[in-house]
């Protein structure tokens, strides 16, 4: 019986990841590993062209026919249902791609439309994988987290990430917000309070976490009330919420995980003050490889025909027209009614112009809104690539965008 598996990518802020996971057994495939370098400060010409190139060669250790459909561990902002980059040029990472549709670019990569292509938050993707292979298997109510340059965070129900219920942080389940002490829990469950903190106590300026870690071990008893200290605040800030969600494990990865026994012991005696019921605080198994599964295997958890476009409505009749305005242009708005089939007709638009040989930078307008409203700041954040073949805005108000340079087609 032939085999079918998922690709799961990790992006990371310098390079991507890929691997294949079986669909049956969940193992990943030896020998199935791309890593390819990222340069998020390019085009998104360049950037989507990686991660289709990495796809690509992913995909052909098995052959294409066999490989299900992609997920992607990716961070935010992003609309993640949608496949839709909210970056903004203003993050040091991913400026020119503020609105640009991943999905409908990365969707070519196994030749076949039809097969999901996935994005999820990088922590989610984190826990799933813990939550299926790692540390978090066998719990039903797991909050996964990752101390490292920053605090990711997730809360697993049944395997699901939660991001709305009201047991859960708003808006979108994460921790790294929430105001703790004299700032956000960022500011203090992150290496950067660690080197802080030292250099309070010791007057030590380090790059990192390894100096002290090791300084601690080696007995230094102020290196070791920094750890002490990290733990304590640590149960402090996240007993309410392991309450309020009904926790059954707290796990923990991350470089700062790594070294366990420096502050997990007074992380335990927190909790245990906190949480009369207890709760198992176990680490992270899988390491690197969590976001690689977890992105992998959250293709179980969606309907494909949720993230895949379908076809056109029978009754839409002007597709030979628009593709022929549209190729004729460089840069297009296209426009129209909010009721349009954007998404089917976004989809056989980019068949049609990849055909002829035009790969197109698909950006989507509703990136810009803000409730029901589009934000100023946010239509001029949608910038054209001048090295793409074709950039086109789709979707209702997609004229408000500011590109002079654009022809604005709309649709009935």
């Amino acid at each position: 019986m032939a085999h079918s598996y998922y690709l799961g990518i990790d992006v990371g802020g310098s390079h991507i990841t890929l691997d294949l996971i079986d669909a049956a057994t969940f193992e990943m495939l030896p020998g199935s590993t791309v890593r390819e370098q990222l340069d998020t400060h390019v085009n998104p010409t360049a950037i989507l062209g990686v991660f289709e190139h990495a796809i690509r060669a992913c995909a052909a250790k098995t052959g294409p026919a066999a490989v299900q459909g992609v997920g992607l561990a990716i961070p935010g902002p992003f609309t993640y249902e949608d496949g839709v980059c909210r970056i903004t040029p203003f993050q040091n990472k991913y400026e020119q791609m503020f609105g640009v549709n991943f999905r409908r670019y990365l969707s070519n990569a196994l030749d076949s439309t039809s097969k999901p292509v996935v994005f999820n938050n990088d922590a989610a993707c984190f826990a799933l994988g813990e939550y299926f292979r790692g540390g978090a298997r066998g719990f039903k109510r797991p909050v996964v987290v990752t101390l490292g340059t920053g605090f990711g965070a997730s809360f697993l129900k049944e395997g699901r990430p939660q991001t709305t219920s009201d047991d859960v942080p708003p808006p979108d389940g994460e921790l790294w917000h929430v105001p703790f002490k004299t700032g956000i829990a960022d500011d203090f469950f992150s290496t950067r309070w660690l080197v802080a903190e030292w250099k309070r106590l010791a007057g030590q300026t380090v790059d990192g976490g390894k100096e002290i870690a090791q300084a601690a071990l080696a007995g230094d008893a102020r290196a070791q009330q920094v750890y002490r200290t990290f733990g304590e605040n640590l149960a402090e800030f996240v007993a309410p919420w392991l309450a309020k969600f009904g926790a059954d494990a707290f796990v923990i990865g991350g470089n700062i995980a790594r070294v366990w026994d420096l502050f997990v012991p007074a992380l335990e005696a927190g909790l245990a003050t906190r949480l009369p019921g207890g709760i198992a605080v176990k680490p992270c198994e899988l390491g690197e490889q969590a976001p690689i599964y977890g992105a992998a295997l959250a293709l179980t958890l969606v309907d494909p025909s949720a993230v895949t476009a379908g076809p056109l409505p029978a009754g839409f009749t002007v597709l030979d027209a628009l593709i022929a305005l549209v190729s004729a242009q460089k840069q297009v708005l296209l426009d129209g009614p909010a009721t349009a089939p954007w998404k089917p007709l976004v989809a056989a638009l980019d068949h049609a112009l990849r055909a002829s040989g035009k790969k197109t930078v698909w950006y989507d307008v509703n990136a810009a809104r803000t409730g029901e409203e589009f934000d100023a700041g946010n239509l001029a954040n949608i910038r054209p690539d001048a090295q793409a073949d074709l950039c086109v805005v789709a979707g209702c108000g997609a004229s408000q965008v500011p590109w002079a340079a654009a022809a604005t087609i709309k649709i009935g």
